[in-house]
């Protein structure tokens, strides 16, 4: 790989001369586009519009999250930002170490194959595409160029996001363009899976399904001699501001957020509250309200500051909110909306 490696890390040095002033912008699109807001942002907007699209889009984002994870601990993948310090081609050699600028969103403490960012964005964009066509298909098959102009602003959108995490020195060229591609193929793959009969006990095995493969890569990295947080010391080693460097980018807090997810989704979707109210009409009013307040919590929960004084706590706190989270999203909210609603066409 050090051949690829030493390619990649001159078309990101290329990067970075020759947009270095926008780097306000590239860190903007790196932020924004974060996996993430897959699951703050995205998920809660687009159920929120609709609830089948959205139980489609919350399904692809865990699986996508899950894959991701585990690529990540099997592939061993570096980081530009701490290879180019580390790599054999280039101490002893007399060859000079490429000078890679650091920002703020760099220091990622994650294995940096396949690219989170990317993978997510790829799945993420392919399933509102493709849902925004098949649901206006009749609109779309009388003028071509809607659908040209959607698939056109997909690959826009990931030329874009890979763009910006090369330029942070957070992933190389052929990461992003990895993760892009098992994106898309997820998403097409997991488009018209049926959830519709699944039971709190299918999504409590699924649940349990993800630790348990996440946990099997663990030890079988630790069997064979593989540290599986090695990359958490190259972090802390060669970020240039420790405060830069998060636990939340780490594999493990990433495994308790797709888990959380899950679980969150399992006793969402089976409540009596999601069965009530999934089978009225809501007004665009009423889906707008929605979303602001699914948006609203989901955000506001970033503002929380997890205990740090015991790792197994800090990491319990991660899966216990993002189950809380997709539950709110999925039940609470809409049922809130749809009551008081109901309430004011009483009072009327």
């Amino acid at each position: 790989m050090e051949g690829i490696y030493q390619i990649d890390v001159t078309i990101i040095e290329v990067f970075q001369s020759w947009f270095l002033e926008y780097d306000k912008v590239f860190i903007a699109i790196s932020n924004i586009f974060d996996p993430r807001y897959a699951f703050l942002l995205y998920s809660p907007i687009v159920f929120s519009m609709d609830w089948h699209i959205g139980r489609k889009l919350m399904w692809v984002v865990v699986v996508v999250e899950w894959i991701n994870h585990l690529l990540k601990w099997l592939l061993h993948g570096e980081r530009p930002y701490w290879w180019v310090h580390e790599a054999d081609v280039y101490n002893g050699r007399g060859i000079p170490v490429p000078t890679l600028y650091q920002f703020s969103l760099t220091c990622e403490t994650g294995p940096g194959s396949p690219s989170g960012h990317s993978q997510s964005c790829a799945a993420v964009w392919y399933v509102i595409f493709d849902s925004f066509l098949e649901k206006y298909s009749s609109v779309a098959e009388k003028d071509d160029r809607i659908s040209t102009l959607c698939w056109t602003i997909y690959f826009a959108l990931l030329a874009t996001i890979g763009s910006s995490r090369i330029f942070i020195a957070a992933h190389f060229p052929h990461q992003c363009l990895f993760g892009m591609f098992l994106g898309w193929l997820v998403a097409t793959r997991l488009k018209n899976i049926n959830q519709k009969h699944f039971s709190i006990f299918h999504y409590c095995a699924f649940t349990l399904g993800m630790f348990a493969s996440a946990f099997m890569v663990f030890e079988f990295l630790e069997i064979i001699g593989a540290d599986p947080m090695w990359t958490i010391e190259r972090a802390i080693k060669w970020c240039n501001n420790p405060d830069n460097v998060h636990l939340d980018t780490t594999p493990l807090y990433a495994m308790m957020r797709y888990c959380g997810f899950m679980f969150g989704m399992g006793f969402g979707f089976n409540s009596y509250s999601f069965a009530t109210f999934s089978k009225e009409n809501f007004t665009m009013p009423m889906k707008i309200c929605c979303a602001l307040l699914s948006v609203a919590v989901c955000l506001l929960s970033e503002t929380l500051a997890f205990s740090k004084e015991n790792m197994v706590f800090f990491y319990f706190q991660a899966f216990v909110l993002n189950a809380f989270l997709s539950y709110v999203m999925i039940s609470v909210i809409p049922n809130t909306v749809f009551q008081v609603c109901k309430m004011k066409e009483k009072d009327s």
